[in-house]
């Protein structure tokens, strides 16, 4: 019982770590009008299938003529109006296939919806990551530019004691510059990179991605896979297809009502006449076509497996990610500790003249290596665990 209540807190803690990115998710979707889409077409799908139902009952003829006969003893011609009003009624379900046909297509509809939705989300997410890693990148260079600056301020003074050459100074000041340009790139790419996200949600805030740890089982992740779902519910729609095709030769009831007016003077007067009957198909249900949409259905089915081992593959290749870079961040966190140090002697060392610029530069370049290597992993990790999670849970394809 205590393990299941710290599972459901584990839970629910991942579900706040990621409400920011799964906000700025929906206010995309609002955005984009993937939903208000679907919502119109489920509108349209209803309506369609009112007007089945409706054409159960309701296939309403009418029909009229008139005609002038010139009979041989008569002496004038005389009218005759005749006025049938007949419906057709479906009262066998020969057409309820068309039903179902419709039920099933908004379904497929939905579950299209929710590729579509899945593939936004993995590359809004993708965008987040780049996003918020240019920008440690970038407050991790500013770090690095303010204090190679002040180094810089020392040895200008060393360089107007004569304790360096003014060659060593322009070589450090070049360095600087490089670092200011760097600086001034990454900048650029931020305000570009916070325009586009901006387009998909605008006046949101964009969220970091904070959560790092996986919540749900592999198990949950293969039970959302809407592709393979897709193709179920296209084959179903064969085999419903190819079921009305097999009872299309059931018979329609005819009901009708008819008057003829006559204006022959010898007639009894005007005829009223009421009739029912059964329409029955001649030459109706072909079997070749009826077959072929059962072989597409079944052909449709045969590729399950291709959909389950993509997703199989998928999930393996976040997960084995996700434990990668795990191993890398622990290895390269225990590695910053050495080379923090080594280049705050090489620092000291490199102020007294005892190392060269080249050397100095070398131990600086392969630290901010290391810190920016720490940056990548840890957005690696987020963004492994945020997709796995959020996929796992469902919750992207509501």
């Amino acid at each position: 019982m205590m393990i299941k209540k710290i599972i459901l807190i584990l839970i629910i803690s991942s579900m706040t770590l990621d409400a920011d990115i799964i906000d700025f998710y929906k206010k995309t979707l609002s955005t984009l009008q993937y939903d208000k889409e679907y919502i119109l077409n489920k509108k349209a799908n209803q309506l369609t299938q009112s007007g089945v139902n409706y054409s159960k009952y309701a296939n309403f003829s009418f029909n009229a003529d008139y005609s002038k006969t010139k009979a041989k003893g008569l002496p004038n011609v005389f009218d005759t109006t005749n006025v049938t009003f007949n419906d057709r009624l479906d009262l066998f379900g020969k057409n309820s296939y068309k039903i179902d046909t419709l039920a099933l297509d908004l379904k497929s509809q939905k579950l299209l919806l929710n590729i579509q939705k899945e593939q936004l989300f993995i590359s809004l997410v993708h965008m987040i990551a780049l996003y918020n890693t240019t920008l440690e990148q970038h407050s991790l260079y500013k770090t690095v530019f303010n204090e190679q600056k002040d180094i810089y301020n020392k040895l200008e003074k060393l360089e107007q004691k004569g304790a360096i050459t003014s060659i060593d100074l322009l070589r450090f000041k070049n360095q600087l510059t490089a670092l200011k340009m760097t600086i001034m790139n990454q900048e650029n790419e931020i305000l570009k990179m916070k325009k586009q996200l901006h387009l998909y949600a605008p006046n949101q805030q964009i969220p970091m991605l904070q959560n790092s740890k996986l919540f749900y089982s592999e198990k949950e992740f293969l039970k959302q896979n809407p592709q393979l779902n897709l193709n179920n519910r296209e084959a179903q729609k064969l085999l419903v297809q190819a079921k009305g095709l097999e009872h299309s030769y059931l018979p329609d009831v005819t009901a009708g009502a008819a008057y003829q007016q006559l204006g022959d003077p010898t007639s009894y007067g005007n005829n009223y006449s009421f009739s029912v009957g059964l329409q029955i198909p001649i030459n109706s249900g072909n079997f070749k076509e009826t077959q072929a949409l059962k072989v597409k259905a079944f052909s449709l089915k045969s590729k399950n497996r291709q959909y389950q081992i993509r997703r199989k593959n998928e999930y393996t290749t976040r997960y084995q990610d996700y434990i990668n870079v795990s191993k890398q961040l622990n290895i390269l966190q225990e590695s910053l500790n050495d080379y923090e140090k080594s280049a705050r002697t090489i620092e000291t060392a490199y102020l007294r003249q005892y190392v060269s610029f080249n050397t100095y530069m070398q131990v600086l370049m392969q630290t901010l290596h290391v810190k920016e290597q720490i940056l990548q992993v840890k957005s690696k990790k987020a963004l492994e665990a945020t997709l796995l999670n959020n996929i796992a849970s469902g919750i992207i394809y509501e």
